[in-house]
């Protein structure tokens, strides 16, 4: 029984994160109402308040169901630098811009942060983890080009700060465009040829 009981907290906790992912996309995380996430998600409001002490915090969850571009960077940042660290950072770049076409799950949360949230104080916990998530990646990239730059594959024009800063502005600019839907933004194949073309001017002649 308490197995059961357990399983179903936890079917309910997914559906309100469902219906809050559904909610969000559509209206913006400010002009949503937990009383509107508990009606899309069949449950009364106190199930809401039982898995949840506010918006924020159900906010929060929904986002840690999923790997932000950021975070999925530094998973294959955060690995053993190989002989090739111009083609490591590539790889990684590539993967978190074909996961974004392939999930669509995290393609909405994603679009929920950038795109549907306004920054207020009771979601200043989320903004402070994407920037420290920024700040991490940005560290690592710095990482990796400096070692390009030892092993002397790094074009001279480039400084390993200015590539790392040039390499987050190209990505988010992408990932911003493709959310958007804008002309000509798509994370593949437009993405990856912009990736492309950004290493080939990194590569030392």
């Amino acid at each position: 029984m308490a197995r059961k009981t357990k399983d179903e907290a936890e079917k309910t906790r997914d559906a309100i994160l469902d219906a809050a992912e559904r909610i969000f996309h559509a209206h913006g995380v400010s002009r949503t109402s937990l009383e509107e996430i508990a009606a899309d998600a069949g449950v009364t409001r106190g199930a809401v308040y039982w898995h949840f002490k506010d918006k924020a915090a159900l906010c929060e969850a929904m986002v840690e169901r999923v790997f932000l571009p950021h975070e999925d960077m530094l998973e294959k940042l955060a690995a053993q630098p190989s002989a090739e660290p111009l083609k490591d950072l590539q790889k990684a770049c590539l993967h978190s811009l074909s996961m974004m076409a392939k999930d669509k799950r995290r393609r909405n949360v994603v679009s929920i942060l950038t795109l549907r949230c306004e920054y207020v104080e009771e979601m200043i916990g989320i903004m402070e983890r994407r920037n420290q998530c920024k700040s991490r990646m940005l560290f690592l990239s710095e990482k990796l080009f400096t070692h390009a730059r030892k092993l002397k594959m790094l074009a001279p024009q480039w400084t390993p700060r200015k590539a790392a800063v040039a390499l987050q502005a190209l990505m988010s600019g992408l990932i911003s465009g493709g959310l958007e839907k804008r002309a000509h933004f798509n994370f593949v194949p437009m993405g990856t040829s912009c990736v492309e073309a950004f290493f080939k001017s990194l590569r030392a002649r």
